[in-house]
């Protein structure tokens, strides 16, 4: 078996078979460490940066908040890509899709660095550094999504950014039909001429 850091190297390097890699082995141990990982380690910028700017409890319970919320995220979100995935009629597990979930994680922390670099340069520089870096290690991030849905359950690539984007489409659709219930409840129908 593996070592994490050979797994991350994979992940970051070779991420179509390493993700199919972890699914089949489901490390769910070593996914728990990377993701708490990526998400303490940014976590800890963000709280010596507003805590530099003399707010003086809330960056605590920041903190706190974006560990457990992440936490659970990643397992409901493992939850319901699953669900879709079974339905779209891929074969795989949950366990092995959080599994790779956790580690395709990894890329947010490579922010701090790219945060760092960015307070070294001029203020116009700066916020393109910043908002440039969050767009690329997002889009990665979106697409070690994709790799490990596909790996997990063995399907196309079309549908796995499908399953991906299944709940956000669904909760679009779902505001999309409440504001035309909210709208037809305030105006009257049929109208009075």
């Amino acid at each position: 078996m593996d070592t994490i850091f050979e797994q991350v190297y994979d992940v970051l390097f070779h991420p179509r078979a390493a993700l199919q890699k972890i699914a089949e082995r489901r490390p769910i141990g070593q996914a728990l460490v990377i993701f708490l990982i990526s998400v303490i380690i940014p976590m800890w910028a963000v709280y010596f940066g507003v805590k530099a700017s003399g707010l003086p409890q809330a960056p605590g319970v920041m903190l706190v908040l974006e560990l457990f919320g992440s936490l659970l995220f990643w397992l409901l979100g493992t939850a319901v890509w699953h669900l879709i995935a079974e339905l779209f009629g891929g074969r795989g597990t949950a366990l092995g899709l959080l599994a790779a979930l956790g580690f395709a994680h990894f890329p947010r922390v490579l922010l701090v660095p790219l945060w760092v670099l960015s307070s070294l340069m001029p203020p116009g520089i700066s916020a393109f550094l910043v908002t440039g870096s969050f767009l690329v290690i997002l889009v990665w991030s979106l697409w070690l999504d994709v790799y490990a849905i596909k790996g997990t359950y063995q399907v196309s690539g079309a549908k796995a950014v499908l399953i991906l984007l299944t709940p956000l489409l669904a909760g679009v659709a779902g505001m999309f039909i409440i504001m035309i219930l909210l709208a037809s409840a305030v105006i009257p129908w049929p109208p009075n001429l």
